[in-house]
């Protein structure tokens, strides 16, 4: 299947995800041919630019993935910044000249994907100010939005924020990310279970007391918390 042309619009494009994931997994995904045209618009209130931008997430690519040559520098290029208040809702008009103006020159037709790399804390407000501005219709072009874990803290939580993002963005829109549930041992937890007689029958509520889940992290809080 052909890629289509696109954008990735990152909110908190500052931050530590941002660094050492996003941007990373997109220029892997360049370097085999996955993406097509397309641009990546950072968004956080650091007073980065393009450039200042682009160098930060150069040196990322090196550091992480030892990045270099003419693919390194191609990607940059698709790289620009656009910095705004995230909790001022006047603050979001600002990206509509910036996307509209990148839309253009990349011809990706208005199609937006749009990573909240943020505090669980503007998971809500984020949705809500792009309809403010008009950009989550799909008049011209798809959108999408991916709100990264944690989803809420609690199932109250998480069911609350759920009706504030349909608020502003159908379902078919929306897509919720847990890369810990993706990894490979976790999935594998699944068919240790159901395809084995052994444990099948005795891995329920009835013989288990509590799950205890231990993340082995080589990186600490460092900035983040």
């Amino acid at each position: 299947m052909n890629a289509e042309n696109n954008c990735i619009v990152i909110f908190g494009a500052s931050g530590d995800l941002t660094h050492r994931k996003l941007i990373p997994a997109l220029y892997n995904l360049y370097k085999i041919g996955r993406l097509a045209n397309f641009f990546v618009l950072g968004v956080a209130r650091s007073d980065f630019n393009n450039e200042t931008f682009r160098e930060e997430m150069r040196q990322a690519l090196i550091k992480h993935e030892k990045a270099n040559g003419e693919t390194l520098d191609a990607f940059c290029s698709h790289l620009y910044y656009q910095s705004i208040n995230t909790s001022d809702m006047q603050d979001y008009g600002k990206l509509i000249p910036r996307l509209d103006e990148l839309h253009d020159q990349y011809q990706t037709c208005g199609n937006t994907l749009y990573y909240l790399s943020t505090p669980p804390s503007l998971y809500g407000v984020i949705p809500e100010c792009l309809a403010a501005h008009g950009l989550n219709t799909e008049e011209f072009g798809w959108k999408r939005i991916i709100v990264e874990k944690p989803f809420g803290y609690d199932i109250k939580t998480a069911r609350d924020l759920d009706v504030q993002i349909h608020r502003f963005f159908e379902e078919h829109q929306i897509y919720r990310i847990d890369h810990y549930l993706g990894k490979e041992t976790v999935q594998n937890l699944l068919v240790l279970r159901f395809s084995n007689g052994l444990f099948e029958p005795l891995w329920n509520r009835n013989f288990i007391e509590y799950v205890e889940i231990t993340g082995a992290e080589e990186i600490g809080v460092e900035q983040r918390g």
